[in-house]
């Protein structure tokens, strides 16, 4: 069965499109009414100019991963289809930006009703992917049916009204990364989301504040990439910073943005700053459009690791690969790519290695020989540093 859907932004109607409910795709774009507000995921050829095609591979992308933990169990005691058929229930709403799709006959749906950055959400559907619970989902009008990542993650609604994202780990050990590298970003007035430590029914999580006000979307870096100028590998930096140039953000402001992640992840040795955890925040209102902070660090310090594993060669590093799969051993040439040491004070690298030690001392799951291994892996790592960016 087909139905006509209107693409909002807001309270901005952007775009009519033709949607196959039962296979989960749009068949085609309709009538276009505010092309200024069109995602940028679903432009074609640098344009925003939606086909059928670009329009489900963006709706597509909103929905949990199947990959998520505890995903498929919840599936299978809830009767819940496909992700397909979560993002149809929910509308598509989320919080990490504007957009929501309305059937075209029903104008009483509005976004002051429904958005979550105002109105309370059921997080029954939340505690059930986070605890693996497949018999009381709840309404599945939750912001949890748009949020990203592999990770058991739900958004909270804290006694003061703030949105939270609560977010656990495979190794017990991310959670503490999280709080390192925000950590670790102040000593050198880096922008990072603020990250706690807390515990949900025993398991020890991250939390972290909604980092986006209620005009503004984040825009990942996988969707802009998509839509510029293709290169070689080696160019993927610059071919970065080209994009946000178009964009509206000025070469200067996202190069150093793009030095902080790139010499923050080689600090802490993040191996996983992918596509989807990067990118820009633009405000749907007055298209003022910035660097995100950086978040989502939590594969970092040699997460997982055995003592004896913990050592300073090279690895592949994300996201500016030397080969098309990212497999190549890139992690030194990738610190290479920063162009202005002079923003960092690397005399404050000596705070580090007793600043994660203290955090990961608070953290009963690992052992002494782990921390001692992950220190003085660090003490070597800031030497290293110091050397390269001579």
């Amino acid at each position: 069965m087909t139905m006509n859907r209107m693409l909002m932004c807001r309270t901005h109607p952007v775009m009519e499109f033709e949607y196959f409910e039962r296979g989960g795709y749009s068949l085609r774009a309709g009538e276009i009414y505010d092309e200024s507000r069109i995602p940028i995921g679903m432009y074609v050829d640098g344009k925003p100019e939606p086909t059928g095609e670009s329009i489900t591979g963006w709706w597509r992308s909103r929905g949990i991963p199947m990959t998520r933990d505890g995903m498929r169990s919840v599936f299978a005691g809830s009767g819940i289809a496909s992700t397909n058929d979560l993002l149809d229930r929910s509308l598509g709403l989320s919080l990490s930006d504007q957009y929501w799709v309305r059937p075209l006959d029903r104008p009483d749906l509005t976004w002051e009703k429904l958005n979550f950055f105002h109105n309370d959400f059921d997080e029954r559907l939340g505690q059930a992917l986070f605890f693996g619970n497949s018999s009381r989902i709840g309404n599945v009008n939750t912001p949890d049916v748009t949020s990203a990542g592999d990770l058991p993650k739900r958004w909270i609604i804290g006694p003061d009204g703030v949105r939270s994202l609560i977010k656990g780990g495979r190794t017990g050990q991310e959670p503490d990364n999280e709080r390192i590298a925000w950590q670790t970003a102040r000593l050198f007035g880096i922008d990072h989301v603020e990250y706690r430590i807390g515990r949900a029914k025993g398991i020890r999580v991250s939390v972290c504040d909604e980092m986006l006000e209620d005009t503004q979307e984040l825009i990942p870096a996988g969707q802009v990439m998509r839509i510029f100028r293709r290169g070689d590998n080696t160019e993927r930096k610059m071919i970065w910073l080209d994009a946000c140039q178009q964009l509206g953000v000025s070469r200067d402001t996202a190069n150093a943005a793009t030095n902080d992640f790139l010499f923050l992840d080689f600090l802490l040795r993040n191996t996983d700053r992918h596509y989807n955890n990067f990118g820009l925040i633009r405000d749907v209102e007055s298209f003022e459009i910035r660097p995100a902070p950086i978040f989502d660090s939590g594969a970092s310090l040699w997460n997982g690791m055995d003592p004896e594993a913990i050592t300073n060669e090279d690895y592949p590093a994300k996201p500016f690969w030397l080969d098309d799969y990212g497999d190549a051993d890139n992690a030194y040439w990738q610190l290479g790519l920063i162009d202005d040491w002079d923003r960092y004070d690397l005399g404050m690298l000596d705070e580090v290695p007793e600043l994660i030690r203290a955090q990961l001392a608070t953290n009963r799951r690992l052992s002494a020989d782990v921390i001692d291994a992950i220190c003085s892996a660090m003490q070597e790592r800031i030497g290293i540093i110091r050397k390269l960016a001579r």
